[in-house]
């Protein structure tokens, strides 16, 4: 995920202030900080940011077949990115939920025309 691509996104002022280029991977500072298990055997754990790791690899891209529906596959995405259990996307707030998307949109899969090619 190279941050060059930023330009181009349809992002705030104060959106892009909450995503920080730290090397190897972006930092989004979460509007909502969300508490989340990564196991039932851990205790719970509280997340004010997001380390989205910037070279997206097959592994990555994987994790969204797990997943139904394009939300879904999104929030896969970003949650193999960040290193995170995917039951933990459910806890994403829709405002940090739209941020991380419009991140990892130039990664999904794009819809497909009918008719030829």
């Amino acid at each position: 995920m190279k941050t060059d691509f930023l330009a181009d996104l349809d992002l705030t002022d104060e959106e892009r202030a909450r995503i920080e280029d730290v090397g190897d991977a972006l930092q989004v500072t979460l509007a909502e900080p969300f508490t989340y298990k990564h196991s039932k055997l851990d205790g719970e754990r509280t997340l004010t940011q997001l380390h989205l790791v910037k070279r997206v690899k097959g592994k990555h891209m994987k994790a969204m077949d797990k997943a139904q529906g394009e939300i879904s596959q999104g929030l896969a995405l970003v949650a193999a990115l960040a290193g995170l259990p995917s039951h933990a996307m459910d806890e994403l707030d829709a405002r940090d939920m739209d941020l991380v998307m419009e991140l990892v949109s130039p990664f999904l899969p794009k819809s497909r025309g009918t008719g030829t090619p």
